[in-house]
């Protein structure tokens, strides 16, 4: 190998560098696919129902995936509505503690973490109930 391999072996690796730097730097930017993950309502109890939902901004024909704790939320993945910025579904945690919630769509995802009481003594009534609840996205 002469230096003229050298110099071009180089330039391609710096090349190779630069795109994936461009593609790393840019990742923050490819979010906007789905994100802006809510949950409804506070106090969050087992048993209780609640409105998930996440913002579909750019693919709005690829369907989203719900998760708790890594665990598919039943009900999902959700196919978004063209006409519609956002998609939901409703999560009914069944275990007090910590649960990380994440909406994906293909490699793009947002996440939160919510954590959830132990049931209420009073059974659905401890959820909100009423028109309260209803309002709320408590269903």
């Amino acid at each position: 190998m002469n230096l003229r391999t050298f110099g071009r072996a180089g330039f391609g690796v710096g090349t190779v560098g630069a795109v994936a730097v461009s593609l790393v730097l840019a990742a923050p930017q490819a979010s906007a696919w789905v994100g802006n993950l809510n949950v409804a309502g506070s106090d969050h109890k087992v048993g209780c129902s609640y409105k998930l939902t996440a913002s579909v901004e750019v693919d709005r024909l690829t369907s989203v995936k719900f998760t708790d704790n890594g665990v598919d939320i039943p009900g999902s993945p959700v196919s978004p509505s063209l006409l519609s910025g956002t998609v939901s579904i409703t999560w009914k945690p069944t275990t007090a503690g910590s649960h990380k919630l994440e909406a994906r769509q293909l490699l793009i995802g947002d996440s939160i973490n919510v954590t959830v009481g132990e049931a209420a003594a009073t059974g659905s009534a401890g959820c909100g109930g009423g028109l309260g609840g209803l309002l709320s996205g408590s269903a």
